[in-house]
């Protein structure tokens, strides 16, 4: 579709002549939709055609009506949005043009309070989407945060975690939401990297009070995963499609978040059996690996543990620790499996401190007779694993007993 006649673009911005959509917004566990985004887009005024929003702000772009567009999709969005007669019950998502943001001063007349207030919404009805990465100047985007948080307004960090995203402008924002962006909620059931860092951005949010949104969920396994890692919020195909505030009244979500509350339940008690299993598993492990060393010297202990270890097959790395966490002996390696040649990054050596580790810091300062940690990429192998630690007594003296177990339910997502 051609739209380099400059009447056309104009005559869209003169006639109003948008289509405003709306794609809920969902929280899992208040079992409701808590918001809407605004989608806009165009319509020719002479073929009727729909115009994607791609291609109509490009086209605004190169005739200098960005901010005239920009304005027009807000003042649209906003007064559509206070038809539906929930509106006063949920949060209208607006994403600006970073361009409309960047060329914006923060003492400029805020259009979007002119349009609420039109439309008699509640500043605290709105939430303002800021793409931090296409914004360079850090002063104007905390000037620009700060200018709609003053109002009451939501501030909404967008596609964070996109392309050149950095901690330092979650500081500068201070963003009532963190929206995940989709290229890393894509497939994350499938990714343990992704998983990864989404758990990070989520528990990131959490300690500076952010809620975070998972944005673009188009399967059941990505919510159930996404749900896992901890995100309060949920956007995407899969709880629905952007529509009209006509079907908006009619829109149920109800249905299809008690069908996945119920998968949830099911996904979660199945986490539970298997954390059962395996940590099952590692006390069989280390009962069998006891009765190797059990009443013998500790100059014995690798020799022994050595006998124990040909007939695990998932055990990375056992080694053992004194009371002060200093390790005995060389480590014993599982078999067929391929080590580093880096020197950072091997099996430890005899004499080893480990006393800052986790797991011998928790044991020792918490006296706990035994500890996981959570899944971690081992450095000297690059092979996901668990390290269970616990303490044992052989003649008289105390010791911890580190078993680094290969965690196979995480290695298939690489």
């Amino acid at each position: 579709m051609n739209l380099t006649n400059t009447s056309v673009i104009s005559k869209i911005i003169l006639e109003e002549s948008l289509l405003i959509e709306f794609q809920p917004i969902v929280s899992l566990k208040l079992k409701k939709t808590v918001g809407v985004e605004a989608l806009s887009r165009g319509i020719h005024p002479e073929t009727k055609e729909i115009i994607p929003p791609i291609q109509l702000f490009k086209e605004a772009d190169e005739q200098n009506l960005t901010v005239e567009l920009d304005r027009l999709c807000r003042k649209k969005a906003i007064s559509e949005f206070a038809k539906y007669k929930h509106s006063k019950d949920m949060v209208l998502f607006l994403n600006f043009d970073p361009a409309v943001l960047d060329i914006a001063s923060p003492s400029d007349k805020s259009w979007t309070k002119i349009y609420a207030d039109e439309a008699d919404l509640d500043y605290n009805n709105i939430a303002v989407e800021i793409t931090e990465s296409q914004i360079e100047n850090n002063y104007k985007l905390e000037q620009i945060s700060e200018k709609y948080s003053n109002l009451g307004m939501f501030v909404v960090l967008d596609d964070f975690g996109a392309l050149h995203s950095n901690l330092n402008r979650l500081i500068i924002s201070k963003p009532d939401i963190i929206k995940i962006d989709r290229q890393l909620v894509h497939n994350v059931s499938e990714s343990y990297y992704q998983q990864s860092i989404i758990k990070s951005i989520i528990d990131l949010g959490k300690k500076i009070g952010s809620l975070t949104l998972a944005e673009g969920v188009e399967n059941k396994e990505d919510v159930l995963k996404c749900h896992e890692l901890g995100a309060d919020l949920f956007q995407g195909f899969y709880f629905a499609r952007p529509q009209s505030v006509e079907r908006l009244e009619s829109f149920q979500t109800k249905t299809t978040m008690d069908m996945i509350s119920h998968d949830i339940k099911g996904y979660m008690s199945a986490n539970i059996e298997d954390k059962k299993k395996q940590h099952s598993k590692f006390e069989k492990v280390f009962n069998e690996i006891m009765t190797y060393i059990t009443d013998c010297d500790e100059c014995c202990f690798r020799e022994k543990i050595a006998e124990a270890v040909k007939i695990f097959r998932d055990i990375e790395c056992i080694y053992v620790l004194d009371e002060n966490g200093i390790q005995i002996g060389e480590t014993v390696c599982g078999f067929e499996l391929n080590f580093s040649d880096n020197n950072l990054f091997h099996p430890s050596k005899a004499n080893t401190d480990h006393s800052l580790k986790e797991y011998f810091y928790y044991i020792s300062s918490l006296n706990l007779n035994t500890y996981y940690t959570d899944p971690y990429i081992s450095l000297a192998t690059g092979i996901l694993c668990r390290t269970m630690a616990r303490k044992f007594t052989c003649r008289g003296k105390s010791y911890v007993l580190c078993i680094d177990f290969i965690d196979t339910n995480y290695c298939q997502l690489f």
